[in-house]
């Protein structure tokens, strides 16, 4: 890792709701609202976006787990605003906390785990997948 990746740094994501945001569930539900599985998109890219900037070149990152609360709808075309905050290393995991934000409502919270490994590690993750 590079220097500089410590507890309390923050990245700011904005975004608007978009029609492809909302819930398609296999043609069960389709609101017109931001759907839970766009809140955990944004979420891990937030996350990535805080952490790329330190990895080393010989380094790679994969999720290992997203927790989310859904509190409040979002309607399409509402802007959003994704906060997310570094709050734990420990050996190779990187945990962050993520807020989402649209028009000054809190409508979902949560935390994201990425894992740091080798490139060479991640390459053979991917061998063995296939």
């Amino acid at each position: 890792m590079k220097p500089g990746f410590k507890v309390g740094i923050k990245v700011d994501l904005p975004a608007t709701v978009k029609p492809a945001m909302k819930p398609h569930l296999e043609g069960l539900v389709s609101h017109r609202l931001y759907a839970t599985w766009a809140m955990v998109y944004h979420m891990e890219t937030a996350s990535r976006m805080l952490l790329a900037p330190y990895l080393d070149p010989h380094e790679e990152a994969v999720g290992a787990g997203v927790l989310v609360k859904h509190l409040k709808p979002a309607a399409l075309g509402a802007p959003l605003h994704i906060v997310c905050t570094l709050v734990r290393v420990r050996d190779n995991k990187v945990y962050t906390r993520v807020q989402v934000f649209s028009r000054s409502r809190k409508i979902g919270e949560g935390s994201v785990a990425q894992v740091v490994m080798s490139r060479n590690r991640f390459a053979k993750i991917l061998r063995e997948a296939r």
